[in-house]
């Protein structure tokens, strides 16, 4: 009897697995919103009434896909590594942009099924919370040690969030050929969430920055330091 349950347990956990993986490739290929639950039960033989019994929705499956115990790095990891504030940023701002790219949807979309339903999202609220914190912080204590521009850090921490956004989202729609700039006849090179990582930190640092003289430094100890925390904080 113990056996039986035992296969049973495997077979469940089997199934919802293979759901999650078919869920996963078709939002990358077809956005969340162009994606049927019906769908996924057909792709990933699974009979549609039986579906519910492993996820009761489509959010459902979302969160599941979502890590609630992905970390991001605390300013304290941060200081752990480098006293470099710039690179400090840089890696933070490479850390937050490869996450969203890496999502099987568009951050966007993501953003828009947290806010209908906000209490089945708390980890998601929770790490952008976490998030927005540690990038005033670092921006707050590089103005005061003199590395920064003084400019209100909650004002270029936006601005930090809105480019990375906007850059996963046109990721995104070119993975899905969907992006609006090669509708135009614009070619758009393959990038890659690292290449992602560098196109905002080279373009957020520089107006940050004091000292231009110190910036090709920072953005190669800045990524020294993204590596490195995505590998510690990876096996955690």
């Amino acid at each position: 009897m113990a056996n039986s349950r035992t296969k049973t347990r495997a077979k469940s956990q089997e199934t919802r697995n293979k759901i999650i993986a078919v869920a996963i490739g078709l939002f990358r290929a077809k956005g969340y919103a162009r994606t049927s639950m019906s769908e996924i039960a057909r792709q990933a033989g699974v009979d549609p009434s039986s579906f519910y019994y492993y996820f009761a929705s489509k959010e459902a499956l979302i969160e599941s896909i979502l890590n609630p115990n992905e970390r991001i790095p605390t300013a304290e990891d941060l200081e752990a590594h480098s006293s470099n504030r710039a690179a400090q940023l840089y890696a933070l701002i490479a850390f937050d942009v490869v996450h969203k790219c890496e999502l099987p949807f568009d951050f966007w979309e993501l953003e828009t099924i947290a806010n209908e339903n906000p209490s089945g999202f708390e980890a998601f609220f929770d790490r952008y919370r976490k998030l927005y914190r540690t990038l005033i912080t670092i921006i707050e204590r590089g103005i005061e040690e003199g590395v920064f521009h003084e400019r209100p850090a909650d004002e270029q921490t936006v601005v930090i969030l809105s480019t990375n956004e906007g850059l996963q989202h046109h990721y995104h729609a070119k993975h899905r050929k969907e992006l609006i700039l090669e509708a135009s006849g614009y070619s758009v090179r393959d990038y890659t969430p690292e290449d992602i990582a560098s196109m905002t930190g080279e373009s957020i640092l520089p107006s940050l920055m004091k000292s231009p003289s110190e910036l090709e430094d920072a953005i190669t100890e800045g990524r020294r330091l993204y590596y490195m925390l995505e590998n510690e904080l990876g096996k955690q």
